[in-house]
C-alpha cells in the first residue's frame, strides 16, 4: 500500500469515528478556524486512486464529502449503434469549492485578523470641544457673552 493510499485510508477511518460516544461536537471560533484550515489544506489527490481514477464517494475523506466538492457529474460514453452499442467509459466532471474564499475567511477570523481594517477617527477632539461649548451656552440660558464664547455682535463663534 502506497503512502498516499495509507494516508487516505487513515483519514476515512478518522472521519467514520467522529466524536467519542457521549461527546457533543463543540462549534466555536476555534472549531471554525480548524475546519477552514483543514479545508484549505485538503489534498485533491485523496480523491483519486493510484491509476488516477476518481474513487467512489464513500472512499473520500469527509472534508471533501462535506462541502469541498460542490458538484459531481458522471456521463457514460458509448460506441456503436443499435445492437452493437456498448459502453466504453465515463466522463467524470468534479466541481470544487473556492479555496481562495476559505483562505480569505481564515484571514478574517477573529484570532488571525490578517485583513483587520484600521479605522482612524479624526476631529473627535474638536467635535467634543464644540459640543461642550454648545452645552455651556445652553445652560447659560442664551445670555449673550455670558461664557465668553460669543463675538462682539452677540452671535456664536464660527466653527
Amino acid at each position: 500500500m502506497s503512502e498516499r493510499t495509507a494516508r487516505r485510508q487513515r483519514l476515512v477511518e478518522e472521519d467514520r469515528a467522529g466524536p467519542a460516544e457521549g461527546e457533543q461536537m463543540k462549534v466555536d471560533a476555534d472549531w471554525l478556524l480548524t475546519r477552514l484550515a483543514a479545508e484549505a489544506e485538503a489534498d485533491i489527490a485523496d480523491l483519486y486512486d493510484e491509476a488516477g481514477d476518481l474513487l467512489p464517494i464513500r472512499q473520500w475523506p469527509a472534508i471533501w464529502r462535506q462541502g469541498l466538492v460542490t458538484d459531481l457529474e458522471i456521463s457514460a460514453l458509448y460506441e456503436g449503434t443499435g445492437r452493437e452499442r456498448r459502453e466504453i467509459g465515463h466522463v467524470k466532471k468534479v466541481k470544487f469549492a473556492e479555496r481562495l474564499r476559505r483562505l480569505e475567511l481564515i484571514g478574517k477570523h477573529i484570532r488571525i485578523n490578517a485583513f483587520k481594517e484600521i479605522v482612524e477617527h479624526k476631529g473627535l477632539t474638536a467635535l467634543a470641544e464644540r459640543l461642550e461649548r454648545a452645552q455651556r451656552r445652553s445652560r447659560a440660558g442664551g445670555q449673550d457673552g455670558a461664557d465668553g464664547e460669543h463675538g462682539a455682535d452677540g452671535g456664536a463663534e464660527p466653527a
